[in-house]
């Protein structure tokens, strides 16, 4: 059984987050972004990308793999770089960083398999 682990050290974008471990039922599809059509507690449509340490925090490739969830049987675990994923309502042309009003920064996320998106 394959497995993902996502363990983030402590980081400006997301916080620290232990190590969590997921049961890999496929592969994972990569690219620069991802633009989600439903994440909880957003408005809209987001972008995600990957957030690397690299040069203080920058953009990096996300993953999108479908996983089992002992709650809801099956997810799509969006993840990143080693600092998680940052998000922005789809659309916003504001430059990735930090301190961007309307960004947010998470470990990962957890969508329903019946939420769409498509990778870019």
């Amino acid at each position: 059984m394959a497995q993902v682990w996502i363990e983030i050290d402590d980081n400006e974008n997301s916080g620290y987050f232990p190590v969590q471990t997921f049961e890999a039922l496929g592969q994972p599809e990569r690219g620069s972004s991802v633009v989600v059509d439903d994440v909880p507690g957003r408005d809209g449509p987001q972008e995600i990308v990957g957030w690397c340490s690299d040069n203080g925090g920058q953009p990096c490739d996300v993953a999108v793999i479908l996983v089992g969830d002992s709650g809801s049987g099956q997810s799509r675990l969006v993840r990143g770089g080693d600092n998680g994923i940052r998000m922005r309502s789809a659309g916003d042309q504001t430059v990735w960083a930090l301190a961007a009003a309307g960004q947010a920064g998470e470990p990962y996320i957890l969508l329903s398999t019946a939420v769409g998106y498509r990778l870019t």
